[in-house]
């Protein structure tokens, strides 16, 4: 008996492991990439995509990302078009429209004078 209930518990163990790798695998994104400020003394204070017809909420959440500074961003999420639009804001400034290809990029940078992208 205690052979069999071992073996059961140790069955139901790797059931239950081997159905939380999709769920792992699936939470990850392809589409991780950074931010990167490279401007002479702008500090970006939003980031918003759009899709679905809305903006986004602000990506940010309250960080600052100063002249010099990059932060970590990632969609959460394989779905959607690839070349989408993005707004920034700036301290002391408004805000400004861009688009890109989200797909291929890994570091977006803002420059002095828009965007660049690798």
């Amino acid at each position: 008996m205690s052979n069999q209930k071992s073996l059961r518990s140790t069955l139901a163990l790797i059931v239950l492991a081997a159905s939380l790798i999709p769920l792992q695998a699936s939470a990850q994104s392809d589409f991780p990439f950074r931010l990167h400020n490279r401007s002479n003394g702008w500090t970006i204070t939003a980031f918003q995509t759009f899709q679905n017809g809305t903006w986004s909420s602000n990506w940010l959440d309250g960080l600052r990302i100063g002249p010099g500074q990059n932060a970590s961003m990632d969609w959460k999420s394989n779905a959607g078009d690839c070349t989408v639009r993005f707004r920034v804001s700036w301290a002391d400034y408004g805000a400004e429209e861009f688009r890109t290809d989200f797909c291929k990029l890994r570091n977006l940078y803002m420059m002095n004078d828009g965007f660049r992208w690798d």
